[in-house]
């Protein structure tokens, strides 16, 4: 591509983490580190000078995205690590009875925080806290019984800061995207809308195919080095769970709309095990007793119960960065700021 010019975005980004820095002196809990202030090196808009497809480039790191459930595919959390959701923006009406996984936990913490405030002991300050509290349960609840959502652990999506999904050519959850790195070319959605300070992040999916050793707690990417093209205006509607072959094919055709690419992209394999069918009823077999084992450990803070896409590298092993595979390039068509 010829030179584009920078996105607006990336202005707003950088006056985004600079008022939040200015807000946020008193609360060292809520300052941005070193490295999620310097987490962006460029955001472009480009546009194909012969098909006009615009999509829009972030040079970022990666953080890991482990949110998100959906009961209808997988009745199992996959984990609750710290800052956990499961909730995901890209959502779609539930298609069975099955209960989220994690609806009990939030009833059971909304009649908590309910059975706090109707106490005559409880402080006023304490109330006013609790109104609010309430109200997020509430409002949780009631989309954890209506919706399904991305599943952090098996989906391949990325986060968008929350500032990207305005103005001109805007990124909406659905929009078609794909993830550059060493010599892969991952295809992807946008999942999940982020803060506006922020920018870099895939869901764990993506994370363990580009580097195996990657946790909700260890980016698999630190340096920015992580390329994200995201094409604006091309989710389809309605949403639903994630077809993979229709992502890898759409993302194929796009990615030709900007040139094509010299390796061939990444094919996700859907690693969520299907439903059991019904089979005829037969007289369940005794299931011999267990003993626990002594040598027997905790369950870890984040269990994923089924294998990971990527082969499991070993606990000494390192992620040695090659080359970006190269984009066949032809000039595009500078826009308009």
């Amino acid at each position: 591509f010829s030179a584009d010019p920078v996105s607006p975005l990336y202005a707003q980004l950088y006056d985004s983490k600079v008022r939040m820095l200015h807000e946020n002196l008193a609360r060292l809990d809520l300052l941005l580190s070193r490295h999620n202030f310097f987490d962006c090196q460029t955001v472009l808009q480009i546009q194909h000078p012969q098909t006009h497809r615009k999509a829009l480039l972030l040079q970022a790191d990666m953080d890991v995205d482990a949110d998100g459930s959906d009961a209808d595919r997988m009745p199992v959390g996959t984990g609750t690590p710290a800052n956990f959701k499961p909730s995901t923006s890209y959502r779609w009406p539930k298609k069975t009875p099955a209960p989220n996984p994690y609806l009990a936990a939030t009833e059971s913490a909304l009649k908590h925080a309910e059975d706090e405030y109707a106490l005559a002991t409880t402080a006023p300050v304490r109330k006013r806290e609790l109104r609010n509290t309430i109200a997020q349960l509430r409002a949780e609840v009631g989309t954890l019984q209506k919706y399904s959502f991305l599943i952090g652990a098996t989906d391949p999506f990325i986060v968008v800061p929350g500032a990207f999904t305005h103005g001109d050519d805007p990124v909406k959850p659905g929009d078609y995207a794909l993830v550059v790195f060493g010599d892969s070319i991952c295809p992807a959605i946008v999942g999940d809308v982020g803060p506006n300070d922020k920018v870099g992040e895939a869901s764990l999916r993506i994370a363990k195919q580009i580097n195996a050793l990657s946790t909700p707690y260890n980016r698999p990417v630190s340096d920015l080095k992580v390329t994200y093209v995201i094409f604006p205006g091309t989710a389809d509607k309605p949403f639903g769970p994630p077809d993979l072959e229709k992502l890898q094919a759409r993302c194929e055709t796009l990615v030709k709309e900007i040139g094509g690419a010299s390796v061939p992209l990444h094919h996700w394999e859907n690693i969520i095990a299907p439903s059991p069918t019904p089979g005829p009823t037969s007289t369940p077999l005794p299931s011999p007793s267990v003993t626990p084992s002594s040598s027997s450990t905790a369950s870890p803070t984040f269990a994923f119960p089924i294998a990971s896409p990527a082969a499991t590298a070993s606990a000494n092993s390192t992620l040695t960065p090659r080359g970006s595979p190269a984009v066949t390039r032809s000039p595009v068509k500078k826009r308009k700021p």
